[in-house]
């Protein structure tokens, strides 16, 4: 046997050894190849010239490949297998968030970037990776993964360096509860203990164990406890072979991989003699030359039909790779490296040895969890609101239905029931929009979104135009009744089809304006982030509820939106004024103009105080959903009741033939008090008046009675 450990050495010194080998010495017959992936990229691809076969332990890379690789058999486990299990164990952990910090060289490189898309397959995001030249620079790439809130990391370093990172780990308290931090590839054993003190300065080996601590490792074979499993195709080792194995390397990581190599080698090569003397003409293994690729064949097919039990299981050849039957996911524990579970690579499933161990007593997160929270109405408020709104459109509808029964009747028809019948259709589109608004969006698209902002948008301005509209136009018939006909002595041409066209022109304005809406800005559905609260009942998951708001919006909104508003602005503007007008009228049997004035005053000052209400509680949906429901069911009830009652109790309590309508007790239409108190003077001088001819009366029947007598 003819050996040169190529240590940490370039491929360029790797191969220089092969070569030495190659032309220096006997003719190597088979050969342990280079562990390193980026030597063994290069040596292995030379060596295949020389048709030497070679059994080795490097991972990753295109060495699978044998039109590449001819003679090349992978003894080390299938890194892809093991990457399942890793991305396995991560989603049973709940964990799809990870970072990478590993040495920027060929092999981790590749070995990251496989390892990166194993893992993306499974949807677990690779947050960030950090890829180290410089190993001086090892806490600024800690830094990285601080700001981005890494929690789970793996690492990709060779031994030193790595118990140089977690010397930085520690001093940037990047450890215990909040982290899990995934072991290199290569540790099968306890690494971390009683390394050279250089390696891991200025940190003491106490401290590297307080980070090592709960690390994960995921380790494709298990060195064997006992001596009993170890059988190499019926060569058994003594008992006193193994006790001195442990006693030379109780701890190496490397060695049982070099130990399972080695038999192996010797295994094809015992297993060759045979076939060798069958091949024309026979050879011996001593025969072997460099230029005879039939001897090299023999050779590699039977390296690729090996299958015993070595130190590290079983030794099983398939497809020119050593074949993962398990995954071993272990823990650091104190000083020990423990079995947590198993990976059946065949079925996919874990068998639990012992469950992991957690620093914080609960399996850390990936990070803070941000959770998005749909603001919706409250079943509460919504069943109230709405059970008010369907009382309110039954009361609606009663009314319409007695106004369009009676309409011939005088305490009806005296009122304009066409008008009071378009009032009525306001009010319950206006609830309509009490259960437009309430409706739950949580399950809608947004296209349906869309259609029920544009329907609530329209139920709304259109309910209101049709609603005041047809109460003011009917204010507007008195006011021009008494401003015209009754102080001017005019007739006044005022039906109600002129009215109602009033009432129509105005809701034309609305449709108009939202129509155009819909076609010129596009409405789409955005969502508004609130301050996100911690989620007290788990609050080691760190679950971060964040309230949202879904509503319509578009580029122009705010200039349609002022445009409806500047409508019901002069519409309510217009209401006012006539209710000012026509304050002092007082018509018996028929009290219109005060009730519709009261229905002013209340609109009003229901706006005034719900807007900015509204306005204050923006963020909150279900206060903002109570209080303009509530508005809109005030308002419409108040409406409702202001002016259909008072009719509903004259055509109650009034018969027809006695009903009348006088204007007697009225103070006059326009007139302020100081015309009363004007009215009133010129009364009270009026009977002065009549006083003083009862007096001249009396005093002239006195003197022709003295005319008489005399």
């Amino acid at each position: 046997m003819r050996w040169n450990w190529t240590g940490n050495d370039s491929p360029q010194g790797a191969l220089r050894i092969l070569y030495n080998l190659v032309f220096y010495g006997p003719p190597v017959v088979a050969a342990l190849g280079p562990s390193l992936p980026s030597e063994a990229a290069i040596v292995n691809q030379v060596a295949a010239r020389f048709n030497i076969v070679q059994v080795g332990l490097a991972s990753g890379g295109k060495l699978s490949d044998r039109s590449i690789y001819p003679y090349t058999v992978r003894a080390f486990h299938v890194a892809k297998e093991v990457h399942n299990a890793r991305a396995a164990f991560f989603k049973k952990m709940g964990w799809k968030r990870i970072a990478f910090i590993y040495e920027d060289s060929l092999s981790f490189r590749e070995y990251m970037t496989t390892l990166q898309s194993v893992l993306e397959a499974n949807d677990v995001q690779v947050l960030l990776s950090e890829g180290v030249q410089d190993f001086s620079n090892l806490d600024t790439h800690l830094q990285n993964l601080k700001r981005q809130d890494a929690r789970i990391i793996f690492v990709g370093f060779y031994k030193f360096v790595t118990l140089k990172l977690f010397c930085e780990v520690y001093q940037a308290g990047m450890y215990g509860p909040k982290y899990v931090w995934v072991a290199p590839f290569w540790t099968s054993n306890v690494w971390w203990i009683n390394p050279n003190p250089s390696l891991i300065e200025p940190c003491t080996q106490e401290q590297i164990n307080i980070v090592v601590n709960s690390t994960l490792h995921f380790d494709g074979n298990q060195r064997r406890e006992e001596v009993l499993g170890l059988d190499f195709n019926g060569v058994k080792p003594l008992p006193e072979h193994y006790d001195y194995y442990n006693s030379e390397q109780p701890d190496s990581d490397a060695l049982p991989y070099i130990y399972d190599v080695t038999i192996a080698i010797a295994l094809a090569l015992n297993a060759s003699i045979a076939d060798l003397q069958r091949l024309d003409p026979p050879r011996r293994l001593q025969d072997f030359s460099y230029s005879d690729d039939e001897m090299a064949r023999v050779i590699l097919k039977n390296a690729d039909n090996l299958d015993f039990n070595g130190l590290l299981g079983r030794f099983l050849i398939e497809n020119g790779s050593r074949r993962t039957e398990s995954v071993y996911i272990e823990q650091a524990r104190g000083t020990n490296l423990e079995t947590s579970m198993i990976y059946q690579v065949e079925t996919k499933q874990f068998v639990t040895v012992s469950e992991p161990v957690w620093q914080g007593d609960h399996v850390p997160v990936d990070g803070i969890t941000r959770r998005s929270v749909i603001q919706e109405i409250s079943s509460t408020a919504r069943i109230t609101l709405f059970a008010l709104a369907s009382l309110g459109s039954v009361m609606g509808l009663t009314f319409l239905f007695i106004n369009i029964k009676y309409k011939h009747k005088r305490a009806i028809k005296m009122s304009s029931p066409s008008l009071s019948n378009l009032t009525v259709v306001g009010c319950l589109l206006l609830y309509a929009s009490v259960f437009a608004s309430g409706w739950d969006k949580t399950n809608l698209p947004d296209s349906a979104i869309v259609i029920k902002c544009h329907v609530e948008r329209m139920l709304i301005y259109v309910g209101l135009s049709l609603a005041f509209g047809s109460v003011f136009m009917k204010t507007y018939r008195i006011h021009a009744i008494f401003a015209v006909a009754v102080k001017r002595f005019k007739k006044i041409d005022l039906p109600d089809w002129k009215l109602i066209g009033g009432v129509v022109i105005i809701v034309f304005a609305d449709v108009i304006i939202v129509v155009l809406w819909i076609i010129l800005d596009t409405t789409a559905v955005y969502t508004r982030s609130l301050q996100p609260y911690l989620d007290m009942t788990a609050p080691e998951k760190e679950i971060f509820d964040v309230p949202e708001i879904i509503y319509c919006s578009s580029a122009h909104a705010q200039y349609f939106t002022m445009a409806l508003y500047g409508v019901k602005g002069v519409l309510l503007t217009f209401g006012l004024f006539l209710a000012w007008e026509t304050r002092n009228i007082c018509i018996s049997q028929l009290n219109d103009s005060k009730y519709i004035a009261a229905s002013v005053y209340i609109v009003s000052l229901t706006i005034a105080l719900t807007i900015p209400t509204m306005t204050i509680l923006g963020d909150d949906v279900n206060m903002t959903f109570v209080i303009s429901a509530s508005a809109i069911l005030f308002v419409n009830t108040s409406m409702l009741c202001l002016n259909f009652l008072p009719k509903l109790y004259l055509l109650i309590s009034v018969e027809e033939k006695d009903f009348h309508v006088s204007m007697m007790h009225s103070m006059g239409y326009g007139e302020s008090s100081g015309t009363h108190t004007s009215i009133t003077k010129q009364k009270s001088k009026l009977a002065g008046l009549r006083s003083q001819l009862e007096k001249k009366e009396a005093k002239l029947q006195e003197l022709c009675k003295q005319l008489i007598h005399q």
